[in-house]
């Protein structure tokens, strides 16, 4: 636990979030890399991970009150548009170098094949930065623990792109890479979230083919996946319709639409239209004299045709 906590705090009641959020992460060990140091003339697009562990590997965890300080130095030097001094901006590269095998650590836990961790860190390493930005030591939690939460998130928002339904071809999938890290290096330095414009000038590329790769990033979703990490509620529960038919009603309405329609087959055309017409089989129900009005006959003959159908279709029915 942190020590440094302000007076007023301590008397206070800690809510378990709070705990949670001043105290440890469990234990991340250092990162072991099985694979030669990468030497820098010969780090490839291929060894990327290789040369991001080697890079992680040689910034130690700082300690709770080493985070403290970064987080106020980041904090004081940071103006009303979210620009950093010199100073800040040091502190806050510090304190990202410093939990880079967070971003590691989340995508190792997703268990995914070797070429494709790099694809999770790169995102997890994009919550950090956001982390970094936001953080508030004023209140005495862990940066660690308070950045790995977000962290985890990002990098299962893109295990689920990477198995996205629809496969697209692998050059699209590289085109979409490059277009995450020109984002990220812009929101970085921008403080805010890059327009179009900005993205298509770093990647060389027009403003139209930088919405048509965002446009590749929608994905399907599964109708078993959960509607959030919280919740055990799916994604198809979400979609129903409460006032459709379940099929046991849907099968006994259209098997009395059918026992109508041959009921009905034995009617003449004239009987068929009055029956229509009295009981609002297509629309309102008429009365005698509006029947009769229609088919230019009385009242009276139009209950004599009405008695007729009926006495026909109570015999199909018994039948």
């Amino acid at each position: 636990m942190i020590n440094n906590i302000p007076p007023t705090a301590k008397s206070d009641v800690v809510s378990p979030l709070t705990a949670l959020l001043r105290s440890d992460l469990p234990p991340l060990g250092e990162i072991q890399v099985s694979v030669a140091e990468v030497r820098p003339d010969d780090a490839g697009e291929a060894d990327s991970l290789t040369a991001f562990l080697n890079h992680a590997n040689r910034w130690p965890r700082l300690e709770a009150e080493e985070e403290l300080r970064l987080g106020r130095a980041i904090k004081a030097g940071k103006d009303e548009a979210g620009n950093l001094t010199p100073e800040a901006q040091a502190a806050f590269e510090e304190l990202v170098n410093r939990n880079l095998r967070l971003s590691y650590h989340a995508a190792k836990q997703m268990r995914v094949p070797r070429e494709e961790i790099m694809e999770l860190v790169t995102a997890g390493n994009v919550a950090l930065l956001h982390a970094a930005r936001d953080f508030d030591a004023d209140l005495g939690h862990r940066f660690s623990t308070y950045a790995f939460w977000g962290i985890r998130s990002a990098v299962m928002r893109e295990l689920n792109f990477m198995r996205r339904v629809v496969r697209l071809p692998r050059n699209l999938h590289e085109q979409m890479s490059k277009l995450r890290k020109a984002e990220a290096a812009l929101l970085q330095e921008l403080g805010r979230e890059p327009t179009e414009a900005e993205v298509s000038r770093v990647l060389g590329c027009d403003e139209e083919k930088v919405v048509e790769l965002r446009a590749y990033q929608q994905h399907g979703q599964s109708l078993d996946a959960p509607i959030s990490e919280e919740s055990e509620t799916t994604f198809g529960a979400t979609l129903a319709d409460e006032d459709a038919l379940t099929p046991a009603a849907h099968a006994e309405a259209t098997d009395r639409l059918e026992a109508q329609e041959e009921v009905l087959a034995q009617l003449t055309p004239r009987e068929l239209e009055v029956i229509r017409l009295r009981f609002g089989l297509d629309g309102e129900e008429l009365t005698l004299d509006a029947i009769g009005q229609l088919q230019g006959v009385s009242r009276e003959r139009v209950r004599q045709i009405e008695a007729i159908a009926l006495r026909k279709m109570h015999l199909g029915i018994r039948r």
